[in-house]
């Protein structure tokens, strides 16, 4: 079994993050929004392949991460939401460290 490196528990802390703040948004009455749900389906399924440590596991929580920085750049352009200036500022460092850490050969 491959090791896991740290940073990983910390990308896993942080998706399990985006997922409770999905379920408030959801529990404030906002569950007509068919993103949220798809959001919260996307991240429980990222997060378990991210900690599996497989090939694929990275490419889809990579596929996530770029998911939800677009929605959250156009939430931040189009609603002025500043919050997800902070999505923004997370996801990008990690997408960079995924794609480098895939193609290093870290995840088999």
């Amino acid at each position: 079994m491959t090791q896991k490196p740290p940073f990983i528990y910390g990308i896993a802390a942080w998706m399990i993050l985006n997922i409770a703040l999905m379920g408030i948004i959801l529990l404030n009455g906002d569950t007509a929004d068919l993103n949220n749900w798809i959001e919260i389906a996307l991240w429980a399924t990222s997060t378990a392949g991210l900690l599996s440590m497989r090939k694929w596991g990275a490419a889809f929580t990579i596929f996530v991460l770029v998911y939800t920085l677009s929605t959250s750049v156009g939430i931040l352009i189009y609603y002025g939401v500043w919050i997800n200036a902070v999505r923004v500022a997370v996801n990008i460092p990690v997408i960079v460290y995924l794609f480098k850490a895939l193609f290093e050969g870290k995840f088999k």
